[in-house]
């Protein structure tokens, strides 16, 4: 099993490729300006680079721009043979949100969901005309085997959020004013990080916890599964920010490596040095080696770096992962798919 962590500058894309299956969770931006710092480069070009022409399985966490902004260009350049979504809302009405007068003022915040609800419609247009199927997908649906040995587990988000979430999307819907339909769209905004999917995929002895944006709720988790979610590479949840590394996902995971979705710039205190200098702490307390990477800054401030690269100068971190012994080897890639390092 072999794991890509895309650097998207501010956001995630994660590709997982195992005997020919490959996975997709999260697709970055399609904001121009997040991909003309060193290193980033959109989803899409880092699959045609690979060439990739297949897409088993997308995962979108939630709906928020830094995750499902760069998914349409994927379905639309790739065989994509089916969706998971957090939750499905019937599409949005654009024409309304864009009259939200957050949206007219410049507010960064809703502007950005504004784009990712966008987003979102294009997803399921683009779904429906390639006859590619949509699922919503959490907790309750369990564990998918697509091959024997390879496992991709669903932890969040529950039943009770998926409802809680798809009755704000009707009620802002159906709401008659427009003050009432905006509240709502900036409470769902608000609410989008907890509603993630989150998933732990494994390759026999080998596993990865992804945690999409979820920050609360993690001693629940812990509490349910114990032990039983221990794997070699975590990455950590809402890009590092101060609330990125909740204890409880850390106990239930007891990784090796710490990964972090973040850009070089650090936006929004993402990768902040707290959380970094806390998973080192940890690895250095368990004795560890497996090290900290920070996508937005492969070869500045992270674990193993290649002493030839600045940071941000490469556009994703690798880890290989040997299904018997559990065994991780890291390498870079940079802008061209063929220069490995």
């Amino acid at each position: 099993m072999r794991i890509h962590f895309i650097n998207v500058g501010y956001g995630e894309a994660i590709l997982v490729e195992r005997d020919g299956y490959t996975v997709l969770v999260d697709g970055g931006t399609h904001r121009v300006e997040e991909y003309e710092t060193p290193g980033c480069i959109r989803t899409a070009d880092y699959l045609k680079q690979l060439s990739i022409s297949r897409i088993d399985l997308v995962v979108i966490t939630h709906i928020h721009d830094d995750h499902i902004g760069g998914i349409p260009d994927v379905i639309k350049n790739f065989t994509v043979s089916q969706v998971w979504i957090n939750v499905k809302p019937s599409a949005p009405d654009m024409e309304r949100i864009n009259r939200f007068e957050s949206v007219t003022g410049g507010n960064l915040s809703s502007n950005l969901f504004r784009n990712a609800l966008e987003s979102y419609g294009e997803v399921l247009k683009e779904c429906e005309i390639r006859k590619i199927p949509v699922l919503q997908r959490g907790k309750e649906d369990g564990v998918f085997s697509p091959a024997e040995g390879f496992a991709i587990e669903i932890l969040t988000p529950g039943r009770q959020t998926q409802e809680e979430m798809l009755a704000a999307f009707a009620a802002m819907a159906a709401a008659p004013d427009d003050r009432e339909a905006e509240a709502l769209f900036r409470e769902i905004d608000r609410q989008g990080n907890q509603s993630s999917i989150s998933l732990r995929i494994r390759e026999g002895n080998a596993s990865v916890l992804l945690s999409g944006d979820k920050v609360d709720g993690w001693e629940s988790v812990r509490e349910e599964y114990g032990n039983k979610l221990e794997s070699q590479i975590l990455k950590l949840t809402h890009h590092g920010q101060r609330d990125g590394m909740p204890q409880a996902m850390v106990d239930v995971s007891q990784p090796e490596i710490f990964l972090i979705c973040a850009s070089a710039d650090r936006r929004f205190d993402s990768a902040h040095p707290d959380v970094i200098e806390r998973a080192r702490s940890f690895l250095a307390e368990k004795g560890k080696t497996g090290g900290v990477y920070v996508t937005g800054c492969l070869g500045e401030n992270a674990e193993g770096e290649q002493k030839d690269g600045g940071g941000g100068s490469f556009c994703a971190v690798c880890f290989d992962c040997d299904e018997k012994t559990g065994k991780i080897i890291t390498h870079y890639r940079k802008g061209d798919a063929n220069d490995n390092h």
